[in-house]
C-alpha cells in the first residue's frame, strides 16, 4: 500500500476542487449546505480524485480497496464519512475566506494562483513518470537489510509500505529533478531581469545608507 497521509498535500488539492461549483440541486445529493448542494456525483469526483492523488493509485477500484482494508476504517479521507465533514468544512472555511472584507484578498488570490500552479505541475508530472518509475521487491530488501533496526516493532507490511514509499519518493524526485532540467534546456528561459532589478535596487539604496553612516 502506497499511502501518506499528507495533510498539506490534501489541504492543497482540495483548495482547487473548492473553485468547483456545488449548486447541482438536482439528483441524488451528499450534504447541503446554506442551499447550495454537494451532489453524489461532485462527492465522488472529490473523494476519489483527492485519494488517489493521497494514495498514489491509478484507479477508483484501488482506492476502494484501501478504504476496505480494516486498517483504516478511520482515516479522515478514505473513510468517506471522515473525507464528508472534511468537505464540509472545507467550503464552509473557503467562504468565509472569500467573502470576508477584512482579508487581504489580493495575498489570498496569490495564495490560490500559486497553489493551482503547484498542484496542477505535481499532478502532471505523476501522470507523465508514474511508468517509469518502478520499485523492486530487490530493492525493497536491500533497503530493509541495511535498515533492520529501523523496523524494530512493526509488521512486514507496515515495513514494506513504509520501505516501498520511501524509495518511490526518492525516485520520483529523482526523474521530477531531471524532467525539469530537461524542459528548461529545450526552453528559452532568460532570467537576467531579476539581476538588472535587484542591481538598480541596491544602487538606489546606496546613498541612503552612505548618508546614515556620515
Amino acid at each position: 500500500m502506497k499511502i501518506q497521509a499528507l495533510v498539506l498535500t490534501a489541504l492543497l488539492s482540495l483548495s482547487v476542487l473548492m473553485t468547483v461549483s456545488c449548486n447541482n440541486t438536482s439528483g441524488d445529493w451528499a450534504a447541503k449546505i446554506d442551499g447550495k448542494t454537494i451532489s453524489i456525483d461532485e462527492f465522488n469526483r472529490y473523494y476519489y480524485t483527492q485519494n488517489k492523488m493521497m494514495a498514489n493509485v491509478d484507479s477508483k477500484e484501488e482506492v476502494d480497496k484501501l478504504a476496505n482494508d480494516p486498517s483504516y476504517a478511520n482515516h479522515p479521507f478514505l473513510n468517506k464519512a471522515n473525507f464528508l465533514d472534511h468537505l464540509i468544512a472545507q467550503k464552509l472555511i473557503y467562504s468565509k475566506a472569500m467573502n470576508d472584507k477584512s482579508i487581504d484578498k489580493e495575498e489570498l488570490n496569490t495564495i490560490l494562483e500559486i497553489t493551482k500552479i503547484q498542484t496542477a505541475s505535481q499532478y502532471y508530472l505523476g501522470q507523465k513518470l508514474k511508468d517509469k518509475i518502478k520499485v523492486t521487491d530487490e530493492e525493497v530488501a536491500q533497503y530493509y537489510n541495511q535498515n533492520r533496526r529501523q523496523f524494530a516493532g512493526r509488521t512486514a507490511n507496515e515495513a514494506t509500505a513504509y520501505i516501498r514509499q520511501q524509495i518511490l519518493s526518492y525516485k520520483s524526485r529523482q526523474e521530477a529533478n531531471q524532467y525539469v532540467m530537461e524542459l528548461v534546456a529545450e526552453s528559452e528561459v532568460k532570467k537576467e531581469g531579476l539581476r538588472e532589478y535587484l542591481t538598480k535596487q541596491k544602487k538606489s539604496e546606496t546613498p541612503a545608507e552612505e548618508k546614515k553612516e556620515q
